[in-house]
């Protein structure tokens, strides 16, 4: 076997010079799938919401001890297909069905696009809170 010269284009040894990326060469539907799990999905419905203006983080004072907050997706998965079941926190005043609308169409379109799920349905809540009760970061003054 003929050994490589180091000196070619400046390659540390043991490296081969002409190593080109491999190439799939099967068609797409003969490499295997992608299976998105249900709480995989749940983080990707509620990081989508997070990005629709108007809604907040907020989690009540049980909420902290038990870990629970919202924004916060149900997901009903059969197969490819998706039902959404979403509780979302607005700062009042707002306009609900502005929010709601935002969060069900961003959903609608940026889940599907992330998750290759389909999102039949978005059932969207919306909880009204006060600025004073969201986990939103503050600004902190040193």
């Amino acid at each position: 076997m003929a050994e490589t010269s180091q000196a070619q284009a400046g390659t540390p040894a043991g490296v081969p010079v002409n190593v080109r990326p491999q190439v799939a060469t099967s068609r797409p539907e003969e490499r295997g799938t992608l299976e998105v799990k249900t709480k995989a999905l749940e983080h990707i419905v509620e990081r989508v919401t997070l990005e629709t203006p108007g809604t907040v983080v907020h989690a009540s004072a049980l909420g902290r001890l038990t870990g629970s907050r919202m924004p916060k997706a149900d997901i009903k998965l059969v197969g490819n297909a998706a039902r959404v079941d979403l509780d979302i926190a607005a700062v009042w005043p707002c306009c609900v069905t502005e929010i709601a609308t935002g969060v069900r169409d961003r959903v609608l379109r940026e889940a599907p696009r992330i998750s290759g799920v389909d999102i039949r349905t978005v059932d969207v809540t919306v909880h009204m809170v006060e600025l004073d009760s969201t986990d939103q970061p503050g600004r902190r003054v040193q």
